[in-house]
C-alpha cells in the first residue's frame, strides 16, 4: 500500500519553500519542503515535516530557530536554481549561493520575497517525521512593499 500511497499524494500539488538555518556549529543548512502549513492563528504558529532520514536530522533538532521561504508561482517550481541546490543530499547546498543572515541568525535569500522568520515553539515525533512547530517572529511578503 505504501506505492500506492505515495502514486496517490503526487496528484496533490502543494507548494515549495526552502527552510533554513545554523547548526551547533553555525554552520548553515537548509531544505526543500512541501509541508509547509499555517498551524494556528492564536497563538499564530506554522509547520513544516522533516524526515527522520535527513542527513541533517540532528542539526534541525538542536535549531532553535529557522527561516521559511515560500518560492512565488511558476510554472516549474522544481526547476528553481535554490531548489536544485537545496534538494541535494547531504553536502555544502550553500555553496556559491548567496545570502544573508536574518535578526534570528538564519541565513536568508532576499530574493525570495515571502518569508516566515521563525523561532521553535514544539517539536514533535511523528512516524518518520519530526513536525516543526514554530512560531514566526517576523514575517516579509510582497504586499509590504506595495502603495496603499
Amino acid at each position: 500500500m505504501r506505492e500506492e500511497f505515495k502514486a496517490a499524494m503526487r496528484e496533490w500539488h502543494t507548494g515549495i519553500c526552502l527552510v533554513t538555518s545554523v547548526d551547533a556549529e553555525r554552520n548553515p543548512i537548509g531544505l526543500v519542503c512541501n509541508s509547509f502549513t499555517s498551524l494556528s492563528l492564536d497563538p499564530l504558529l506554522v509547520s513544516w515535516a522533516v524526515d527522520h532520514g535527513s542527513s541533517a536530522i540532528q542539526a534541525w533538532r538542536g535549531a532553535g530557530s529557522y527561516a521559511l521561504h515560500v518560492l512565488p508561482p511558476m510554472p516549474r517550481p522544481l526547476e528553481h536554481p535554490l531548489v536544485a541546490a537545496f534538494a541535494q543530499r547531504g553536502g555544502d547546498k550553500f555553496r556559491d549561493l548567496a545570502y544573508t543572515h536574518n535578526t534570528l541568525g538564519d541565513p536568508v535569500f532576499p530574493e525570495l520575497q515571502t518569508r516566515f522568520d521563525c523561532v521553535v515553539h514544539q517539536r514533535i515525533e511523528i512516524g518518520d517525521h519530526d513536525l516543526m512547530v514554530g512560531r514566526p517572529t517576523e514575517i516579509l511578503h510582497p504586499q509590504q512593499n506595495r502603495a496603499s
